[in-house]
């Protein structure tokens, strides 16, 4: 077996994953623990060195996927993870960030981010989040544009005679406040109740505005992230099929390659051994035997 085709096993090896995740785990804890004065003070050294041998490992791991690769170091970067990866090690040895304490924290807390690489559930849940941002803006917009209105009805209906007592009321700012908490319900059953002892009215007005944005748009809301959630899940499954294919053609690949250098070795060894050589050599030996023998006849 060919390096890269050593560092591809390895790296596909579930006990080098599982090995790569307690690393990061380990790495999570040691950080957590370094923000604690009596961890300092007691096991400071300790946390440090731990600190520097998870990057050992990092740039090990970052250092056999480049290898990996072969010839073509350069396809390591065409997965963005793989850049990333590469990017949080590199930095982490550069002169400028080592020395400033806040840079050098935040990659050290980058470096517990990578976690979501190792765990594929974690990975389809963020490609899930971020398929989800851009399908939920028509809903995130639906549902200020509603609130607006609705809590310009509101302070219409309820404070625009500037009766006293109606503070949830005062002002569109303050009333779409009041929304959001309902919204949200937080603390809910207070306003409303706060609200009916000045104006009955205000329970029909809190009821439809909790039947159309706190039950309809957050429903559509949820439909958009849980399909979401099944787009990323079916790309993950393509994209292991995929990977699934690549290894093996590589590995066809690493064997055709060991196959080509061993004929390549043979057809060296052939050239120096073959009859016309031999006859050639033979024909040389006899003639410088015949030079010889008519030197000294001479």
């Amino acid at each position: 077996m060919t390096v890269p085709g050593a560092c591809r096993a390895v790296l596909r090896s579930g006990r080098f994953q599982l090995l790569s995740m307690s690393v990061i785990v380990l790495n999570g804890a040691v950080l957590g623990a370094m923000t604690f004065d009596a961890a300092r003070a007691a096991i400071g050294p300790a946390l440090e060195w731990i600190d520097h041998a998870c990057l050992v490992f990092f740039t090990f791991e970052v250092t056999v996927g480049l290898v990996s690769f072969g010839r073509r170091p350069w396809r390591f970067f065409r997965e963005g993870w793989n850049v990333f990866d590469f990017a949080i090690v590199a930095a982490s040895f550069l002169p400028g960030l080592r020395e400033n304490v806040t840079i050098l924290r935040l990659l050290r807390l980058a470096r517990v981010v990578r976690i979501v690489r190792s765990m594929p559930s974690l990975r389809i849940i963020l490609v899930a989040m971020g398929k989800a941002l851009p399908k939920s803006a028509g809903v995130f917009a639906l549902t200020g544009v509603f609130m607006y209105l609705w809590a310009m009805i509101g302070w219409i209906a309820f404070g625009a005679d500037g009766r006293v007592g109606l503070e949830h009321f005062d002002s569109v700012g303050t009333t779409l406040l009041v929304l959001l908490q309902v919204l949200t319900f937080d603390n809910l059953g207070d306003i409303i109740r706060d609200a009916m002892v000045l104006n009955p009215w205000t329970l029909p007005y809190f009821i439809v505005f909790l039947l159309f944005a706190a039950f309809v748009l957050m429903n559509v809301l949820i439909g958009v992230v849980l399909a979401s959630m099944e787009e990323a899940q079916r790309l993950d499954d393509e994209d292991g099929q995929v990977s699934a294919d690549t290894a093996l053609l590589l590995q066809r690949i690493d064997k055709l390659q060991a196959a080509v250098d061993e004929l390549a070795e043979r057809r060296a060894e052939a050239r120096e051994f073959t009859p016309f050589r031999d006859r050639q050599r033979r024909a040389e030996e006899a003639s410088e035997q015949e030079a010889h023998q008519q030197a000294k006849a001479n």
